[in-house]
């Protein structure tokens, strides 16, 4: 009885002595960190990225989002292996690039093998700032579609998805290794060929942030839907208002409420761009920087109408300031239209939102103009029936 209580608190010490922390948001990576670089603090890290080979390419990056942080992205090679590369986040959602100085080596088990892609991986110098961190900061993407198929490091991928995106943490203390070698294989279970047999990892020491994606998905959904309104409904509707009741209290109320819902857009806006990386970076820059300078001047567009009315009271008709401010209105509004649809283009929107936002914006449009020429209609009959009544009262005044 001892020697067998013996034997499972060795069996107990080598699995906890062998540990992998592992996060499976779909695809699966895993790390493992050798004593010796627990000990140094810096050194070979050992990784795994694995999916079903639905997965156009997989992706692991060490560091709390894109910007900066070292990426490792894998893909089948269309030879039964797979091709895996060290890459630079650069600037945040661009495409990651190919950066040289990161020493990744595929190791044994790797391949494309009954469905599954799988790459296993050492990195011998890897910038993690702890080897020791319980809260090591980590990212995941990955796309789904047809088989890349590319033995080439710099291959160029599809950009992933706001849902195929995670921040996510892993204990590395619960990612410690026996020894300084491919943890992913059983070396004692091999094939008649000799190729080794992976290893089913222990998920453990892994835990997401948040649900990033939805996160993401929520923003995009209410930034795109307020503004759109804004811009395309509200702001014309509240233009239209003074045209057709003329009653500068109307005007007044709905064109502050759009103004409100105005700042709640931007507000979210640049959450949005803050979670995506996206304050004024490529490929962002043009949305966010034109976005900036029309929510500026939606804001003096109230103190250029206050001056109008103020002028319009004291004069009883309308002056320079009344022109400003219609002129300048109808600009600002046709901006924020315009920016609207970079804001979709961006969001990677189908093409039929895209249509339904232009088909609305063109109607919303038409019957602007239509409501003013119809003014401009019934202001020549008036005209007409003045020159009228004139003329009938010279007859009048000749026959008596």
């Amino acid at each position: 009885m001892k020697l067998l209580s013996v034997a499972a608190t060795v069996v107990a010490f080598i699995k906890s002595a062998s540990a992998l922390a592992t996060y499976s948001p779909g695809p699966t990576y895993s790390v493992g960190i050798p004593p010796a670089t627990a000990a140094a603090g810096a050194g070979n890290i050992y990784l795994q990225l694995s999916a079903p080979d639905t997965y156009q390419w997989v992706g692991l990056g060490i560091g709390s989002r894109m910007a900066g942080a070292t990426i490792f992205v894998m893909y089948s090679d269309g030879k039964g292996n797979v091709t895996v590369s060290g890459r630079d986040g650069g600037q945040g959602h661009v495409e990651p690039s190919l950066d040289a100085k990161w020493d990744v080596r595929l190791l044994e088990g790797s391949g494309v093998v009954d469905g599954v892609m799988r790459g296993n991986v050492l990195c011998t110098n890897c910038p993690l700032l702890s080897t020791t961190s319980t809260s090591s900061q980590w990212i995941a993407a990955w796309a789904e579609g047809k088989a890349i198929d590319s033995t080439e490091g710099d291959y160029s991928i599809n950009q992933h998805n706001d849902n195929s995106y995670r921040q996510f943490t892993y204990d590395l203390t619960q990612a410690r290794i026996e020894s300084d070698s491919n943890p992913f294989i059983s070396t004692a279970a091999t094939s008649s060929s000799g190729s080794a047999s992976a290893s089913q990892p222990t998920s453990v020491g892994a835990a997401e942030n948040q649900n990033l994606g939805s996160t993401i998905h929520a923003y995009d959904i209410a930034h795109g839907t307020i503004m759109g309104l804004v811009m395309v409904v509200v702001f014309p509707l509240g233009a239209l208002s003074m045209v057709v009741w003329g009653k500068a209290w109307v005007h007044g109320f709905v064109q502050l409420a759009g103004l409100g819902l105005l700042v709640v857009g931007f507000g979210l806006g640049v959450r949005l761009a803050d979670l995506k990386d996206y304050l004024f970076t490529t490929p962002a820059k043009t949305h966010t920087i034109f976005g900036l300078i029309i929510f500026i001047l939606f804001l003096l567009q109230p103190l250029i109408g206050l001056y109008h009315h103020h002028t319009y009271k004291r004069e009883l008709k309308r002056g320079v300031p009344g022109y400003v401010h219609i002129w300048y209105g109808r600009v600002i509004i046709v901006l924020g239209i315009v920016n609207g649809g970079l804001g979709l283009k961006l969001a990677g929107n189908s093409r039929t939102g895209m249509i339904v936002y232009g088909v609305l914006a063109g109607v919303v449009g038409g019957l602007y103009v239509e409501v003013w020429a119809w003014r401009g209609r019934g202001r020549g009959r008036k005209e007409e029936g003045k020159g009228v009544r004139k003329k009938g009262e010279g007859k009048s005044d000749r026959a008596s």
